[in-house]
């Protein structure tokens, strides 16, 4: 199985608190790895230097075998690495499919000549670019709600409208902070079905941070644990579930 993030002894200190501590990790492709921990147990700190938020202390990372550790953010998603984030950041006032579209923005093919001037070559591309994210409104269930306001959706729909923006930039990997984060049981279960169907759909590699361990027991292939920034253990979610230590610390009883 072909590797697409490998995570070698990554550290993250800001003064004297080493945020994340020599973690490693190797994510395989079409595969949807789950990161779980306590809060402050470094797993955004984590997303933000695997996407470019935050440059690593030390320790070097790898996507599709290519270094990308001092890489700007929007370089990394040009390589096929696109993010969503624990507090949804959509335009409140924008439209769904303008929210959409806003994540074509690193594929522009004209300038602001172009733009001003409304030339041939940017009312094609304003034209391919709509159709695009009509397509990936209707991959969402959201086609019909392509002009309502951002704001007017519930919960769970701007989750969705997030997850399709980020589709948007053509992701080969899919990271996603906490994606069950306020919805309710019903959402929750949608949202997990939502998220196999478009692994398959786009091909994609996942991996997601979240505290809903129901949800990350039946969703993930493959979990990894945090605790003050070291992992702790690793494997396959049977094996995790049974891990004494992680059982006392995070988990309980999950079927409680």
């Amino acid at each position: 199985m072909k590797t697409v993030l490998n995570c070698n002894k990554i550290t993250m200190q800001f003064g004297g608190l080493k945020a994340v501590n020599e973690f490693s990790l190797e994510v395989t492709e079409h595969k949807i790895f789950g990161l779980i921990g306590p809060n402050g147990a470094g797993k955004t700190t984590l997303f933000n230097m695997i996407t470019g938020n935050l440059q690593p202390t030390e320790g070097v990372i790898y996507f599709y075998d290519k270094p990308i550790v001092g890489l700007k953010p929007y370089k990394i998603v040009s390589l096929g690495m696109a993010r969503t984030f624990q507090n949804i950041r959509l335009f409140a006032n924008l439209s769904v499919l303008e929210n959409v579209l806003t994540g074509f923005h690193h594929k522009l093919r004209y300038g602001i000549f172009d733009t001003l001037l409304r030339t041939p070559r940017f009312v094609k591309n304003e034209k391919i670019m709509v159709e695009m994210a009509f397509d990936l409104l209707e991959s969402v269930n959201l086609q019909d709600k392509a002009n309502a306001k951002a704001s007017e959706l519930s919960y769970g729909d701007r989750r969705k409208v997030e997850i399709a923006r980020a589709l948007a930039t053509g992701p080969k990997m899919l990271l996603l902070d906490e994606p069950a984060a306020g919805m309710n049981p019903q959402e929750t279960l949608s949202l997990m079905y939502f998220i196999e169907e478009i692994r398959e759909k786009f091909d994609l590699t996942i991996l997601l941070i979240e505290h809903d361990m129901k949800f990350v027991m039946n969703l993930c292939d493959h979990i990894a644990v945090l605790d003050h920034g070291v992992k702790i253990a690793e494997g396959k979610p049977e094996e995790v579930q049974k891990n004494p230590d992680v059982i006392r610390a995070y988990l309980g009883d999950i079927n409680a």
